[in-house]
């Protein structure tokens, strides 16, 4: 091993239908040091509809890297979130095996617990539990179809790297928030709200693990505004962005017509949608009450919002940043964290 290669940072990247974020963390003495950047989907190539070509995702990965001052070959590894339908996470029970036996064992268990016949699917897993008196093993199953995962991976190899860890983001998302001591040791349950769609993880020791995709996102709440107060779907969205910005440059108000439309749109599309994935949650597994929720990705941004979901469920809501106990001595740049990096910044943890 080079000297100092240990010291390089290691990269977590999320790239989203709307923007690309890069978290990269480089171990120090006391903590480590972070850089963060974001890059947003040109205006042009903005189309609901259609989603951008590789090579526009490949200049925004190309922009982020630039933003935080490193190249493609900057880091000692790259963690890539994969997202979308195929993209499936399930635990399921083995019986008690060797380490060495789990991963032949589950191409054969695979067969009973996926949708798509597991030929021709990436596979693979963690053992989360082992329960020796009971014979068995719980163990968390991942699986993406390669054709979907060469999609994703296509724009950052345009760039002439390979990410070294491929990770479907609801385990990001759950090593995001176990990882932050201050989050507590009940019920790790995380709500990232993406721009076309947000996942919902559950995660506590001894009960079974849990996440939903939700066909909910950023853009749902944009329609929601432009609707509401008849203005183009562009218009709408400017204003999102502003009332979301690290400083706002409007004054928002809840009883303003254009929050009034995102609590509309929140009571009606997801609140109902957050209960009955917790009712059925309760039918598998124990949920303290009242359940703390935590909120990220980058609509959560929009102030008061998790106040107002608060309401809403009548369990309490706080906003996630995972850079927020960071000291400005450990930031690698002046780029401020948000609870947009929550998911690069789970990537980021998986070191290999």
């Amino acid at each position: 091993m080079r000297a100092g290669l240990r010291s390089r940072p290691w990269a977590g990247l999320d790239v989203g239908s709307f923007s690309v974020k890069l978290l990269a963390a480089q171990p120090g003495v006391g903590a480590p040091r972070y850089w963060t950047a974001e890059a947003m989907l040109p205006a042009a190539d903005s189309d609901p509809e259609r989603p951008p070509s590789a090579e526009t995702v490949a200049r925004m990965i190309s922009d982020c890297l630039g933003a935080a001052g490193f190249t493609a070959r900057s880091f000692r590894g790259i963690s890539m979130g994969i997202s979308g339908p195929d993209v499936i996470v399930k635990q399921i029970s083995l019986p008690l095996l060797d380490d060495s036996e789990v991963g032949p064992a589950l191409r054969f268990e695979a067969r009973k617990h996926l949708p798509f016949d597991p030929v021709g699917m990436i596979i693979d897993f963690q053992i989360i539990g082992r329960y020796p008196t009971e014979r068995k093993l719980d163990v968390l199953l991942a699986a993406v179809s390669q054709d979907h995962a060469e999609k994703h991976m296509e724009p950052l190899r345009m760039l002439g790297v390979d990410p070294d860890i491929l990770d479907p983001t609801p385990l990001a998302l759950s090593n995001a928030v176990v990882s932050r001591a201050d989050v507590g040791t009940d019920a790790r349950v995380l709500l990232d709200i993406g721009n076309a769609s947000s996942h919902l993880t559950l995660f506590q020791r001894g009960e079974p693990f849990f996440t939903r995709r939700l066909d909910f996102g950023g853009r749902r709440l944009t329609r929601a505004i432009a609707e509401g107060t008849r203005v183009p779907f562009e218009e709408a969205e400017e204003w999102k962005l502003a009332a979301g910005a690290d400083e706002p440059g409007l004054r928002v108000d809840w009883d303003s017509p254009e929050m009034q439309a995102v609590a509309d749109c929140l009571r009606g599309e997801l609140v109902d949608e957050l209960r009955r994935s917790f009712a059925f949650y309760r039918t598998q597994g124990h949920l303290p009450d009242p359940l703390k929720l935590w909120l990220s990705g980058g609509s959560a941004r929009l102030p008061g919002l998790p106040a107002r979901l608060a309401e809403m469920l009548g369990t309490p809501v706080l906003l996630f940043d995972p850079l927020a106990v960071v000291d400005d001595g450990h930031r690698g740049t002046e780029t401020p964290g948000g609870p947009q990096f929550a998911q690069a910044y789970g990537l980021s943890l998986r070191t290999a």
